[in-house]
């Protein structure tokens, strides 16, 4: 009872503060373009210590080297109007011109400078600091030209651009001191207001170096604690746009008059085992969990279909990416699930803790499909479900098993050192595997594209055989008002709300 009155004076908060910030814009202002958007609360929002939320907040703030055009998947231009190498080594970047941070001060070739070294700094523990560690030195040869050495091969690095966490920072801001409160980019939109946790107005950039855009004037922002105060407020007409849904509620919404739901992308559901734990640290243990699962009811569970709109794999690397390898679907095999948790010393059966973010959409059914495919099999799996806040701060890269929303990455080498690599940040199986290791670095080496898609198919074999993982895709939904019109969000999960009309 005390945590239901907790949320709800929560959202009282939320809503009461909502005049304060729209103050019924569109009735005051009635030729303003305004969107309204609920978003999750979010953690640190700072590039570098930014945990993955409050993407329209800060996709709409900052900006990027280059960014990903949603229709053909390729790279294009952004603050680097062009950029290029011949030896996969020795990068240039050649800079837009004209480009102003929200301060007045111009974008130069130091600030990238500045945005690279600082992913090194010791004190900020930058989540980018190893992915940047290759870089030997800089040149800035002029205002708009920067020329980076690597101090290997790497000819994919560009796609370290399209990382959430590398939006480029003016080097002259103290981030320090104001990132949490008061952050500040190029970008297309510019704070105005901010009441930390609760909620956001950000305003059009009027000196915004991209001509004819933002085509809107104001973006709102409302973080909500909960998924059903989001979506009662898009009904209601309060706001405009809520990500992050479920399929449940997706059906709701298409049912409704004059709401929409998208789906721009899949995201992964990583079922974690952790390498370095009991019982997972026996493979056997991890291999009997995967042939206790069934593939297609999991799919089902997720309000979908096995290979259409869900799909299912034991590797990191998504179905949908050209780097995926096509491995035979382990079906499930309950004996054989119980023969291999007696021969790893579990003849009875073994409990296990299952943590996962209970407000993350599909995680509360896929956590519940998971307790009951696996009892037959012999594991008594206990239910560990928090808030999303909670979840990332206390259980996360500190419990043997595991539910995480990951997003998809471009380049799916980001993904990996990132995640799987024995020294990467976010290695919450804590895998160790020296032969892992090794093919990570050789991917992100490698030039010729086919010797790499050797590399990717012995990894993904490895971890069939005998990796810490199950990987089920589920599309990623957002539901809208119809009134928005051209919503842009690419596999990067970084909204484009400068390209957004609303009608």
């Amino acid at each position: 009872m005390k945590k239901i009155l907790v949320l709800l004076m929560a959202v009282m908060l939320v809503f009461s503060v909502l005049p304060v910030i729209a103050g019924g814009a569109r009735e005051e202002v009635p030729d303003e373009k305004v969107i309204r958007i609920a978003e999750q609360v979010p953690g640190l929002i700072t590039p570098g210590s930014w945990d993955g939320q409050a993407f329209s907040l800060n996709s709409s703030i900052y900006e990027y080297l280059v960014e990903i055009d949603v229709d053909s998947g390729e790279l294009v231009p952004c603050l680097a109007r062009e950029w290029f190498t011949e030896d996969g080594k020795t990068w240039t970047f050649k800079l837009q011109e004209g480009v102003a941070f929200h301060d007045g001060s111009p974008l130069t070739s130091a600030d990238v400078r500045f945005t690279i070294e600082r992913t090194q700094d010791p004190a900020l523990g930058h989540l980018k600091q190893q992915d940047f560690s290759s870089v030997e030195s800089i040149d800035t040869p002029d205002d708009y030209t920067v020329v980076l050495h690597l101090d290997e091969v790497r000819p994919t690095f560009v796609y370290q651009f399209t990382d959430y966490n590398m939006p480029i920072l003016s080097s002259t801001y103290d981030y320090q001191a104001m990132g949490e409160t008061q952050p500040m980019g190029t970008g297309p939109f510019m704070l105005e207001q901010m009441i930390p946790k609760e909620s956001a107005l950000l305003v059009r950039n009027p000196d915004y170096w991209q001509e004819g855009l933002p085509k809107l004037d104001k973006l709102m922002i409302y973080f909500i604690p909960d998924i059903d105060s989001s979506i009662s407020m898009l009904e209601d007409g309060r706001v405009d746009v809520v990500p992050f849904i479920t399929p449940i509620i997706a059906r709701r919404i298409e049912r409704t008059e004059g709401l929409q739901v998208v789906s721009p992308y899949q995201e992964q559901r990583f079922i974690s085992m952790a390498y370095n734990a009991e019982p997972f640290s026996d493979n056997r243990v991890r291999l009997a969990m995967k042939y206790a699962m069934d593939p297609h009811l999991i799919a089902r569970s997720m309000q979908g279909e096995l290979g259409e709109s869900v799909f299912y794999d034991e590797t990191p690397i998504m179905n949908i990416l050209a780097q995926h390898k096509e491995l035979p679907l382990r079906e499930q095999d309950v004996e054989k699930a119980r023969s291999l948790l007696a021969e790893a010393g579990y003849p009875d059966g073994v409990s296990v803790e299952l943590y996962y973010a209970s407000d993350h959409p599909f995680n509360q059914d896929l956590a519940q499909t998971i307790k009951e495919l696996a009892a037959p099999a012999g594991f008594d799996v206990d239910l560990r479900g928090f808030t999303r806040d909670i979840y990332l701060s206390q259980y996360w890269l500190n419990r043997p098993f595991l539910i995480t929303g990951w997003g998809g990455r471009i380049d799916p080498s980001m993904l990996l050192y990132l995640a799987f690599h024995s020294r990467g940040p976010w290695n919450e199986s804590h895998m160790d595997h020296p032969e892992v290791d090794r093919l990570i670095d050789l991917i992100s080496a490698e030039v010729d594209e086919q010797k790499r898609q050797e590399y990717y198919d012995e990894l993904q074999e490895i971890f069939y055989e005998e990796g810490p993982l199950i990987n089920v895709q589920v599309p990623y939904l957002v539901a809208m008002s119809d009134s928005v019109v051209n919503y842009r969000q690419p596999l990067t999960m970084i909204p484009q709300y400068k390209y957004i009309e609303i009608r």
